[in-house]
């Protein structure tokens, strides 16, 4: 899901402001019809109120925060940024043990195009590591806590889907990684024991916009990944975004925000294979049609095959039930398809089955040589318009002439 296809124009910050004219020129050089540009364009000079402290007030802060608290729990904390010419990864400066807890409160915006307001939190970009090795942690909200997986440094990074694979290798060529305009800051919390007593014993004191409050109650409301089901790796959302409700049912609450959960299958992919499952649509992420990059916010369940496609079932807000389309996020295009099985708000809110054939709908949208499929995926993205999506999947279900049906 990398979403910066205009890095000259992230990389001019506050230049002259462009003409009316001229923005919806590049709107429409993404591909974007005249109507959505104007929407698009309108939304963005309506502009949007910041959720966060700016640098200087956020950090000086967490900083008196901590000197008046003065916790015994806290063994060392890091102020940090991350900014456009930033390659990663980048050394935080703390060495914690493996196992101690990590807790990041961030600030800041990395931006896709400033001039037309596409921009995404910093939870949504930040990534950190230990001793340079996998798994690599995304809080994918704008407080998060990793306990370290190794011995050694804290590295951070920034990336929106960026990386080639679990080591953290970038995907995006570097000049393009470099002109996106990014300033993501905040302050690294190291603590002796676990974070929550540490988090409490700083909060006795006050708290700086919120944040450590905020953190306190995630960790105090943990959301369960289902049983089986794991992060893609590029994105840290999982555990934010979806939440294990038992009785085969799993919810997706994004906002502002991405995450990708992933199923292993074995499975050959052949005639009649099919997938089935329930769904109940409480709220469509996307205000027009899915299929262009400005208005490219969805809820989804899909299959990836042995040749590296995958294709996802959307609700759309407006396309035509049948519509397919290849990803207009440039990391996703060469290998996803999207493609509308239900259109526009009849049915929201009351659950509806579904079912695909597998088989069919990759030969007649991808036509590749798959020859299984490896993966189930449920997908929630609201990263581009910054809504809220909603909704719930209920008894996955693989089928095929032959064998024992599998239940996800």
């Amino acid at each position: 899901m990398c979403t910066s296809p205009m890095h000259e124009e992230c990389a001019r910050g506050n230049a002259d402001a462009p003409s009316r004219r001229d923005m919806l020129a590049r709107l429409a050089a993404l591909g974007l019809s005249l109507p959505l540009a104007t929407a698009a364009l309108d939304q963005a000079v309506a502009g949007e109120a910041l959720s966060f402290l700016d640098r200087a007030e956020f950090v000086a802060g967490l900083q008196d925060l901590i000197a008046r608290a003065k916790s015994q729990e806290l063994l060392a904390y890091r102020v940090f940024e991350l900014g456009s010419g930033d390659m990663p990864w980048k050394d935080l400066g703390l060495k914690p043990a493996k196992g101690q807890a990590v807790t990041f409160l961030l600030g800041g915006r990395l931006w896709l195009a400033r001039d037309l307001d596409l921009w995404v939190e910093p939870g949504t970009a930040f990534h950190a590591r230990s001793r340079g090795q996998r798994p690599i942690y995304n809080p994918m909200s704008n407080t998060g806590t990793m306990v370290a997986a190794h011995d050694g440094p804290i590295e951070i990074a920034r990336s929106l889907a960026e990386w080639r694979s679990e080591d953290g290798e970038l995907w995006t060529p570097e000049d393009a990684y470099k002109q996106v305009e990014a300033n993501i800051y905040g302050v690294a919390l190291a603590w002796r024991g676990g974070a929550l007593k540490g988090l409490k014993s700083l909060l006795a004191h006050g708290d700086v916009g919120g944040v450590i409050g905020a953190e306190v109650a995630r960790i105090e409301s943990p959301r369960r990944l289902p049983p089986g089901w794991h992060n893609l790796y590029m994105l840290g959302g999982g555990p934010v975004i979806f939440n294990d409700l038992g009785n085969g049912q799993i919810s997706c609450q994004s906002h502002k925000n991405a995450g990708i959960l992933q199923r292993p299958v074995s499975i050959e992919l052949k005639p009649d294979t099919k997938l089935n499952w329930r769904w109940i649509i409480e709220e469509l992420p996307s205000l027009h049609p899915e299929n262009e990059f400005t208005t490219h916010d969805y809820l989804s369940i899909g299959a990836e095959f042995d040749d590296g496609q995958d294709l996802t079932y959307i609700w759309s807000q407006g396309l035509p039930t049948g519509t397919a389309f290849r990803c207009p996020f440039p990391r996703w295009t060469p290998v996803e398809t999207h493609m509308a099985i239900r259109s526009g708000a009849t049915g929201l809110g009351a659950w509806q089955r579904e079912e695909r054939d597998l088989y069919a709908d990759y030969n007649d949208h991808i036509g590749g040589p798959a020859k299984s499929i490896v993966r189930i995926w449920l997908l929630g993205v609201t990263v581009i318009q910054r809504r809220q999506g909603s909704c719930r999947f209920a008894d996955i279900q693989i089928s095929q002439p032959g064998r024992p049906l599998q239940r996800l």
